[in-house]
């Protein structure tokens, strides 16, 4: 059961930590992903009852542009991380962009 639990955690920090490298709200998650915002919540503090579905696994994980593997392992592909980092860099200054020209 312990190993389970682990898993769980694993899973749990790789989502928020790809939710977070986004700049997404668990909110946006919950529904890009189709699941509600109190399971992202659940997922992500590793207080699951029942465990994840595959279908919740796979949804989430497009949303977040990762393949499921990558929520599943305790060291995520650097790849990944260097990836959404700079993503998330680019849509950021984007916004700053856009929200000055609007002024």
């Amino acid at each position: 059961m312990q190993e389970l639990e682990q898993s769980y955690r694993t899973i749990g920090d790789n989502v928020y930590r790809f939710r977070v490298l986004q700049h997404m709200t668990q909110e946006e998650l919950a529904e890009s992903s189709n699941v509600s915002g109190a399971y992202i919540s659940q997922i992500e503090r590793a207080n699951l009852h029942k465990g994840i579905t595959c279908t919740a696994m796979i949804n989430i994980a497009r949303a977040l542009g990762v393949p499921v593997c990558v929520l599943m392992s305790e060291k995520p592909c650097q790849h990944y991380l260097d990836y959404l980092s700079s993503a998330a860099a680019h849509r950021l200054a984007d916004e700053c962009v856009v929200a000055s020209n609007s002024t």
